[in-house]
């Protein structure tokens, strides 16, 4: 880690304070988890246990295999189509839904309303995840929903804790701010990108305790994690997925966007999604330091990837328009966060207290 990592302080010894405090992810509990997936069962309303979204990427992966064959749960899967979905992410999927023999919805958005959307994001706040992150967790609810379906299993792992941005990237307010500052977006776009325009946090809160919305689970957080690379061994057994072999690390190679996006992040914030993926690989012991700053070194993120001008043609935007992009300052954006939204987090961290 580098001091630009909000929060982090360094030892005369040269730690990080991330290091030094022992940080280290204890699990929730597995027997918690079975919990949640036999209250679950006892009151669906529909076919479906859970709703798995798929990237063709590790972690969703692994959870369809949990799901499945560990917790046998039966299970719809999704997949928001972006644009960025790499090929070798496709064939991945289309592989695990065959071998698993589970039902697989892709919702499919406006292209040219998404590519509004991206430039605007990117030129403005310098992030284009989290208007996908916004978009995604809204089709999951609705997806949800239609096939009244309780629970959403998510493939967040913990060895991505730290890798997210300090803005409120999925702050919808924040996010209507930036479009009507834009000025090309119309009423309806929006609302149907959005799909809940006035969702907020309590709302949320509410709708999934009063069974509006399906709840959001995260299993990796019950359990006992395999490293990355066991967790691709399995997969590659069970559910015939096929590694990104032009990367040694390939946790992202999913979205073909994703060497783009973190060329900015490091620009723009002093460091970005791997390096904190990295740190947290080395304190859960699987690699070493040096094998760490190995692969951030073979990354080159400073430098602009492979992909860079496909993405700027995707964008419609120019390498003057990018010198701009790198200049836009952190929480750019943060006074336009939903009122709401921050009230629930203030409040959350006093009950957490």
């Amino acid at each position: 880690m580098t001091d630009a990592y909000p929060g982090v302080t360094f030892g005369e010894d040269g730690v990080c304070s991330m290091c030094s405090s022992k940080k280290v992810f204890t699990p929730i509990g597995e027997e918690k988890l079975v919990q949640i997936f036999n209250a679950t069962k006892a009151k669906k309303r529909g076919d479906y246990d859970a709703l798995v979204p798929l990237s063709g990427g590790k972690d969703s992966m692994y959870i369809l295999y949990l799901a499945v064959k560990v917790y046998n749960l039966k299970v719809m899967t999704m997949t928001y189509d972006n644009g960025f979905v790499s090929q070798i992410a496709i064939d991945n999927m289309e592989r695990a839904v065959k071998e698993m023999n589970v039902k697989h919805v892709v919702c499919k958005p406006d292209e040219a309303v998404l590519k509004k959307i991206y430039k605007n994001m990117l030129l403005r706040s310098g992030d284009i995840c989290g208007a996908c992150g916004i978009a995604i967790r809204a089709s999951m609810f609705k997806v949800a929903s239609d096939y009244k379906i309780p629970i959403i299993l998510f493939g967040i792992s913990p060895l991505e804790d730290d890798s997210f941005l300090p803005d409120s990237t999925l702050d919808i307010e924040r996010f209507k701010y930036i479009m009507k500052e834009a000025g090309n977006m119309n009423g309806k776009e929006i609302k149907d990108f959005l799909i809940y325009p006035g969702m907020n946090y309590f709302k949320l809160a509410f709708g999934k305790r009063t069974g509006k919305y399906a709840k959001e689970v995260r299993p990796l957080f019950f359990i006992e994690n395999p490293s990355d690379k066991e967790m691709g061994d399995i997969i590659r057994r069970e559910l015939g997925w096929q590694e990104d072999t032009t990367h040694e690390y390939s946790k992202h190679f999913d979205c073909i966007a994703e060497p783009f996006t973190n060329h900015v992040r490091q620009h723009i914030y002093g460091y970005e999604r791997r390096i904190c993926q990295y740190s947290n690989m080395v304190r859960r012991g699987e690699i070493t330091r040096e094998k760490a700053l190995a692969m951030h070194k073979a990354d080159n993120i400073a430098e602009k990837p492979a992909n860079y001008k496909q993405m700027l043609d995707l964008f419609d935007i120019t390498d003057a328009d990018m010198e701009n992009v790198y200049k836009i300052k952190p929480l750019k954006y943060e006074r336009h966060v939903s009122l709401a939204n921050k009230l629930f987090f203030r409040l959350m961290k006093l009950i957490k207290k």
